[in-house]
C-alpha cells in the first residue's frame, strides 16, 4: 500500500502539471491532510466530486460508504453533509481485512503481523473520527460488504461501532465505493448498491482513475453501467448519476 501510494503520487504529481483536474479549496481537508495519517489516499481532487454529488443528493435517504481505512474520505462525507445542511445519514462499512498481498506488503516492510496492523488502522480510524466528526458520527458497520447487504436488503438491524442499534435498508441517495479493489468484488458492491440507489442518485468510484491499474478502472472503463448511468465527471476518478 505505501510503496504504491508513492508511485502514485509521484506519476498524479506530474501529471497534474500537465492536465489539471478541478479541485474544491476547502480548509476542513487542509487540516485534515496534515493532521490524520491515512489522508494523501483521499487525493484533493476527489473533495469536488464529493461536495458536487452532496450538493445535489436527490433524497434525505442514506449514503453509505464501502471502504473506509483510516476515516479521510468518511470525515469528508460527513463535512460535506454538514456544511450543506443535508440530512442523510451516513453509514460506512470497513471490517479492516486486507488482501494477501497487503498482509504480506505491511508484514515484509513494517515489520508487523496482520493482526497489528488491522488493530492500528482500525484504532486510528476511531480516533480520527471521534475527532473530526464527534457531533455527526455515522453508522459504522463492521462488516464485509457483502453481509451488510444481506443486511439491508433484509432490514435486518445492526449495533454500529460506537455501540448504537442502527436499521440498515431502503433507497440510497449517494454511494462512495472504495472497497476491495477486484473487479469481481467491485461489480458486486455496484450491483448492490445499484438495486436501491434512486433515480438522480450519485455513485463515486475511488481509484477508477484510468492511470491506476486495478479492478475499479477495468469496471468503470468496460462501461456496462451505461445503460442505467451517466458519467457526471472523470476527476480522474468516475461520478455517476443514476438516469433510469
Amino acid at each position: 500500500m505505501l510503496k504504491k501510494l508513492l508511485k502514485r503520487n509521484t506519476y498524479r504529481s506530474i501529471r497534474r502539471k500537465l492536465f489539471p483536474f478541478k479541485r474544491l479549496p476547502d480548509e476542513f481537508y487542509d487540516a485534515l491532510y496534515v493532521s490524520i495519517n491515512g489522508a494523501p489516499l483521499f487525493i484533493p481532487e476527489n473533495t469536488y466530486c464529493v461536495d458536487l454529488a452532496v450538493r445535489n443528493l436527490p433524497t434525505d435517504d442514506p449514503v453509505i460508504e464501502i471502504g473506509s481505512f483510516t476515516g479521510m474520505s468518511t470525515c469528508m462525507l460527513s463535512h460535506f453533509l454538514e456544511l450543506h445542511q443535508r440530512r442523510n445519514t451516513l453509514f460506512n462499512v470497513d471490517k479492516w481485512e486486507f488482501e494477501e498481498k497487503e498482509k504480506q506488503y505491511y508484514s515484509r516492510v513494517l515489520k508487523v503481523t496482520p493482526e497489528t496492523m488491522k488493530h492500528y488502522i482500525r484504532e486510528s480510524f476511531i480516533r480520527n473520527l471521534q475527532l473530526c466528526c464527534g457531533s455527526r458520527l455515522p453508522a459504522t458497520i463492521e462488516l464485509f460488504s457483502d453481509d451488510f447487504f444481506e443486511c439491508w436488503n433484509t432490514r435486518s438491524s445492526l449495533v454500529d461501532l460506537w455501540g448504537r442499534t442502527v436499521m440498515p435498508g431502503g433507497p440510497i441517495s449517494f454511494a462512495y465505493l472504495d472497497g476491495n479493489h477486484q473487479y469481481a468484488f467491485v461489480k458486486r458492491d455496484f450491483d448492490n448498491v445499484s438495486k436501491w440507489l434512486v433515480k438522480d442518485g450519485f455513485i463515486f468510484f475511488d481509484d477508477s482513475d484510468p492511470a491506476i491499474k486495478s479492478g475499479v478502472r477495468d469496471f468503470v472503463q468496460e462501461g456496462s453501467w451505461k445503460k442505467e448511468y451517466e458519467l457526471v465527471i472523470k476527476n480522474p476518478n468516475y461520478l455517476l448519476r443514476k438516469i433510469r
